[in-house]
C-alpha cells in the first residue's frame, strides 16, 4: 500500500512575496485609513477611475449649489450650463461666454478656485510620485532547483537583468521559512538565513545564478520532496541594487513555494549563437530545466 502524500500547507505570500493569507480584526489599507499608501499602491486603472470620479462628483457638486441656489450665470440657461460653468472653472479654462453675475456665483468661484488648486496639487503630487518611483525589472527563474553542482549538493536558482542599463553593487540575500515545532509541541514558523557562494555582483547586466551550498548545519540538509511538502517549505529571495543610470536605488524580492521546489534538474544554459557565431543572452528559457547529464 502506498503511503499518504504530505498535506500540502496553505501558502502565506505568492510569487512576489505578496501576503495573500487572510487577515482578520485590523482595518485594510483603504482610501480612508491609509489615503497616501493606498494612492501609491493602487493600480493605475483604479486612481484614474478614482480622480475622474472625483472630478465629476464635484463639478455636480457646485453645479447643483448654483442651480438650486438660483445663481446669475451669464447665458446659463439650466442644470447643465451651471454644470459647464463649473467645469470651467475648476480646469480654469474660462471661456468667457459663461460668468458668474451675482454674489452666490462669484462665492462658488472662490470655493471652488481653491479647491481647484488643491485637487491639482493633489493629483499631480500622486503622479510625479509614482512615475519618479524606479523600480528594478528583475526577471527570477520560477523555479528553485535542489542538485548536484560542481561536485556538491546546493540549492540553485537564477535571476537576469531585463533592462539593459547595468545595476552595481547588486546584492542577494537568500531566506528559508518553513513549519516547525518547539520542544513543548508549539508550532511555528522559523525563518533561517541561506549562505550564498555569491552574495553581491559588482555589475549586474545580464545573468545571476544564485548558489547555496547545502552542508551539514544547512536547513536544507538531507531535504527530500516529502520534507519540503510536509514542513511548507519556502525559499526567499531579496533583491537590491544601485541603477547605473538613475543613480537611485532599486530592489525586489521573489518567493518558490513548495511546489516550485524541484530536484535533481539543471538549468538550460541562457548564453547562445547565432548562425554568425555571436554569442547572445536568451531569456525566454529562463524557468526551463533539464535532467542532469549521465554521471562519468
Amino acid at each position: 500500500m502506498a503511503a499518504p502524500k504530505p498535506k500540502q500547507v496553505q501558502q502565506l505570500l505568492d510569487a512576489r512575496g505578496r501576503t495573500v493569507i487572510e487577515r482578520r480584526g485590523t482595518r485594510r489599507s483603504s482610501l480612508g485609513y491609509d489615503a497616501y499608501h493606498f494612492l501609491r499602491t493602487t493600480s493605475w486603472t483604479q486612481i484614474m477611475l478614482l480622480f475622474a470620479a472625483l472630478f465629476l462628483i464635484s463639478n455636480l457638486v457646485f453645479a447643483s449649489i448654483l442651480y438650486f441656489g438660483r445663481a446669475e450665470i451669464l447665458n446659463a440657461h439650466g442644470f447643465l450650463d451651471d454644470f459647464w460653468f463649473s467645469v470651467q472653472t475648476i480646469a480654469t479654462i474660462g471661456y468667457g461666454y459663461l460668468a458668474p453675475m451675482d454674489g452666490l456665483a462669484n462665492t462658488v468661484v472662490t470655493i471652488e478656485s481653491f479647491f481647484s488648486i488643491m485637487l491639482t496639487a493633489l493629483i499631480t503630487g500622486i503622479f510625479f510620485s509614482r512615475f519618479s518611483t524606479p523600480s528594478a525589472r528583475i526577471v527570477f527563474s520560477k523555479v528553485a532547483i535542489i542538485t548536484d553542482h560542481d561536485g556538491q549538493r546546493v540549492l540553485l536558482l537564477r535571476m537576469a537583468n531585463e533592462r539593459s542599463t547595468a545595476i552595481v553593487e547588486a546584492t542577494v540575500h537568500l531566506y528559508l521559512t518553513r513549519d516547525e515545532k518547539l520542544v513543548n509541541g508549539e508550532p511555528m514558523r522559523r525563518v533561517y538565513d541561506l549562505p550564498l557562494k555569491r552574495t553581491t555582483s559588482p555589475v549586474f547586466a545580464l545573468s545571476f545564478l544564485v548558489i547555496h551550498p547545502i552542508e551539514p548545519g544547512s536547513p536544507l540538509y538531507g531535504a527530500t520532496p516529502e520534507t519540503i511538502i510536509a514542513t511548507g517549505t519556502n525559499i526567499v529571495a531579496t533583491f537590491t541594487g544601485i541603477d547605473d543610470q538613475l543613480a537611485a536605488t532599486v530592489h525586489s524580492r521573489y518567493l518558490w513555494s513548495t511546489g516550485d521546489i524541484i530536484f535533481d534538474r539543471r538549468f538550460v544554459d541562457l548564453f547562445k549563437r547565432d548562425q554568425d557565431g555571436k554569442r547572445y543572452l536568451d531569456l525566454a528559457p529562463i524557468h526551463d530545466t533539464e535532467p542532469l547529464p549521465p554521471s562519468a
